[in-house]
């Protein structure tokens, strides 16, 4: 390259270096209430800084011989040439964050609330006989005889993972069988706890889906609950009246 179009370009560089600091210093600077830049000089300034590097980048896209891969790999500096002072304002990002918290304490509020009936209903089931602490039970014996069947059969974790459910849901498979007598120990204990597994897990289904529903009091029945508080000097005869126009509309 001619060495006068060698300097012309460093120094064009170095301007569009000091435009950069320059911009960046404004930023700063107004985020720190030194400066204003939403008054005129201000304006006026990013003004012109902003078309500056909007026309390098026109230069730059005009003389590229491959405009798409130039406009794809340089997504960033075109991003760049969009006025941000306004979005970028600490007013602006406080709004923003505010509403995101907002945002994201309504969507949490819902989920909790589409999802309340559906925990209460399984944690009933888990708890009905004592479910939960006996397949935490089962869970950890599980684990306990995969680490002692991978120790005594010079296997890893995962096969006996897998010969522990197996043998655990008394499915017995049998592509893993122990040898030595400490797995087939730990087996023997698998199997017959097992078997109390799977006729707790099945009782415990039953009776969730076959126990009658809780009776619920008829608004004579209410009455004569609220009548024999008022009877025993429980509640006052306005607050009697009162549910009495509550049961019967």
């Amino acid at each position: 390259m001619h060495p006068t179009l060698t300097r012309f370009f460093r120094l064009y560089n170095f301007a569009l270096t000091l435009a950069s600091v320059v911009a960046l210093a404004l930023i700063v600077l107004d985020w720190l209430n030194w400066i204003h830049l939403n008054a005129v000089p201000g304006r006026i300034l990013l003004t012109v800084i902003l078309l500056v590097f909007a026309s390098d980048y026109l230069v730059r896209l005009a003389m590229a011989h491959a405009k798409a891969t130039m406009l794809a790999t340089n997504t960033f500096r075109l991003s760049a040439l969009v006025p941000t002072d306004r979005v970028m304002s600490p007013a602006h990002l406080s709004r923003l964050a505010h509403s995101v918290r907002t945002a994201q304490a309504t969507l949490a509020g819902r989920v909790h609330r589409a999802t309340a009936k559906f925990r209460r209903r399984l944690m009933r089931f888990l708890r009905g006989g004592g479910l939960i602490y006996y397949l935490g039970l089962s869970a950890g014996l599980i684990l306990v005889a995969t680490c002692v069947y991978a120790y005594a059969e010079h296997t890893d974790f995962a096969n006996g993972l897998w010969w522990a459910i197996v043998t655990a849901t008394t499915v017995g498979y049998g592509d893993i069988a122990p040898h030595t007598l400490l797995g087939r120990t730990v087996a023997v204990i698998l199997m017959f706890t097992g078997i109390g597994l799977i006729g707790t897990l099945t009782s415990s289904i039953t009776a969730y889906f076959t126990q009658a529903p809780a009776p619920t009091a008829s608004p004579a029945d209410e009455l004569l609950k609220y009548d024999q508080l008022y009877r025993a000097g429980v509640i006052t005869k306005p607050e009697l009246q009162a549910q009495k126009k509550r049961l019967l509309p």
